[in-house]
């Protein structure tokens, strides 16, 4: 015999919610002044939130926040030794709202 737990339904994903890796990705990127890039994101989110999010998760919440709609732009800049690191940058819509989603 099995047992049957009622869940709660699921709330509605707030994008601004610091405590996730979501939220934080998300705030960092729309506080920025300009480009970042991973590496700059995690050390926003290290010193603003008190977490260390990796690059590849990081990166992840991006192409999230992509899905949530977000309108994030990408470009390569010159790196040291050949490398082709990124750059990302977070275009707020005005008047968007206060970036929920369900």
């Amino acid at each position: 015999m099995s047992n049957v737990t009622a869940l709660a339904p699921r709330r509605g994903r707030r994008l601004d919610n610091p405590h996730s890796q979501l939220g934080r990705t998300y705030l960092v990127l729309r506080d920025a002044a300009g480009w970042l890039q991973l590496h700059e994101i995690a050390d926003a989110i290290l010193e603003r939130f008190g977490q260390q999010d990796s690059h590849a998760a990081i990166s992840a919440r991006i192409r999230e926040l992509r899905g949530y709609g977000q309108t994030i732009a990408s470009q390569e800049v010159p790196g040291d030794a050949g490398t082709r690191p990124h750059e990302y940058r977070l275009y707020v819509v005005e008047g968007g709202g206060s970036g929920g989603a369900a």
